[in-house]
């Protein structure tokens, strides 16, 4: 049976995160973020603010729609169709110097991913023109037209090997002759979140586009497929072409890359799952996607298959959430690593426990879907991405917080203590001291005054009473050594 490629697509994930500001929470140069894109969306920067349908979030449990939609949480933003329209054709500028095939490729979307706690996301769609894919001469003759329907696989293998290229910092044309990279044209749509005076400035997470998500839905060329046996027949060609073309939508490397990921096999169960006769999705670290066949079905049939749009939102965020976990989760490690070598170590762990915390109630997840077969797609793509090792991690170093908080709260407690221990030393110290010189004195003017004949001896009739002078001097004398004495404690 020979198959023909009916619908295809694919996503280019590039993650990236704002570092911690000591000054501020994340979530208050979140809103600002958002509040100034919304207030700037179409006129002085590119992204315009769109909001989930209902469809796309089809068969999600309630907290997980409510966190993909409430703007306190998450926000998602589509670039202006006047920058990159859906229909543009591009081509590598490379292929306009040999004698090759010219490649051509659409964007048909490019989405802005943000959320609460400082980390983001940039999704490009490439998918085939709606023209042609290849052509012999230049890359805007469109006299070589390929139809849809007429798209093969190797058209589509060649295609997905050379737009691998563009991670890796090959130079594309746009419609209007513009030469630029990939890179280059990220730092530019990026540039409005720059622009926000009160957001540092974004750290990559990755040196290119991963993960990769994408999705092929296969079509029979013959459509005169005996009734007998016809779906098991299918089948079985369906598992042989997945066999031998696993690596279709890998567009980090070339088909004949001999990575592990290239050399998975269908009874690799911990890199596949098939919840349907028709239909296979891979996931890996590296990222994954999705082979269908038309079987006959409404969903999976027509010019516009239902599927297809499925695979798109509601499979491609089962996947996006546990990758939001995955680089907020690294996020946190950095910023655990940053606050080890600052001075101000305990303010900044104290803020990065509450931030962690908060990830903690707002979007870790055990479960996404009220669908089995979806919510255990989502649990396999945390599984892909160790989730679960990196939040035990997580949580062990909250763990470590908590103890270094706690002994540094014990330490200042501790010195407290033998501060006002001391001070309480020095006080009783003085006021021995104190009483040790004055009392002699004071024993001494009481004897004077219980004698008559000393009394006599010291204030004669009518003359000067020396006593009052005697009391003054002994004032002076008491003051110099209270002024001495503090002199040495205040030395101490």
């Amino acid at each position: 049976m020979e198959w023909t490629i009916a619908k295809t697509w694919s996503k280019f994930v590039y993650p990236f995160i704002f570092p911690a500001n000591p000054a501020e929470s994340c979530q208050a140069q979140y809103n600002k973020l958002i509040e100034y894109l919304v207030r700037n969306q179409g006129e002085h920067q590119p992204w315009v603010e769109k909001a989930f349908e209902a469809h796309e979030l089809d068969n999600m449990l309630p907290y997980v729609k409510q966190y993909l939609r409430l703007p306190s949480n998450h926000s998602r933003f589509v670039l202006d169709a006047r920058v990159v329209a859906p229909d543009d054709v591009f081509f590598f500028e490379a292929d306009c110097e040999s004698e090759t095939e010219t490649i051509r490729f659409s964007m048909s979307s490019i989405e802005l991913y943000l959320f609460f706690n400082g980390v983001g996301f940039v999704s490009i769609e490439v998918r085939p023109p709606s023209s042609s894919v290849l052509s012999d001469g230049s890359p805007h003759d469109a006299a070589s037209s390929v139809s849809p329907a007429e798209w093969t696989v190797e058209d589509i293998e060649r295609l997905n090997s050379r737009v691998a290229s563009l991670s890796r910092g090959e130079i594309f044309v746009g419609p209007r002759g513009r030469r630029q990279t990939v890179g280059e044209m990220l730092k530019e749509i990026l540039s409005p979140l720059q622009n926000c005076t009160s957001c540092p400035t974004y750290i990559p997470m990755v040196d290119r586009f991963l993960p990769v998500y994408g999705a092929i839905l296969l079509r029979a060329k013959d459509q005169n497929v005996p009734e007998r046996d016809s779906m098991e027949a299918m089948d079985e060609e369906f598992f042989q072409f997945a066999q031998s073309h696993l690596t279709i939508l890998r567009k980090t490397f070339t088909p004949n890359n001999i990575s592990h990921f290239s050399q998975i096999h269908l009874n690799d169960m911990e890199h596949h799952y098939m919840p349907y006769h028709n239909v296979i999705h891979t996931q890996s670290l590296d990222g994954g996607f999705v082979l269908a066949y038309d079987n006959g079905l409404r969903h999976f049939s027509g010019e516009h298959p239902p599927s297809m749009d499925s695979f798109r939102t509601n499979y491609f965020y089962m996947m996006l959430i546990p990758y939001h976990q995955r680089t907020s989760i690294l996020r946190y490690a950095m910023e655990a690593a940053d606050a080890a070598l600052a001075e101000t170590r305990g303010a900044m762990l104290r803020q990065l426990r509450e931030e962690i915390y908060d990830f903690t109630s707002r979007c870790y997840f055990s479960q996404a879907s009220v669908s089995e077969e979806r919510d255990r797609l989502y649990r396999r793509w945390q599984s892909a991405f160790n989730i679960t090792q990196m939040y035990n991690e997580l949580k062990e170093e909250v763990h470590d917080i908590d103890n270094y908080l706690a002994d540094v709260e014990r330490a200042r407690e501790r010195e407290l203590r033998n501060a006002s221990l001391a001070r309480d030393n020095r006080n009783m110290a003085l006021f021995s001291f104190i009483t040790l010189v004055f009392l002699p004195i004071s024993l001494v003017l009481q004897f004077a005054e219980a004698s008559p004949e000393l009394r006599a001896w010291l204030r004669p009739e009518g003359g000067f009473d020396p006593l009052i002078l005697a009391l003054v001097l002994l004032a002076l004398f008491g003051a110099a050594i209270f002024y001495l004495i503090a002199r040495f404690v205040r030395r101490r």
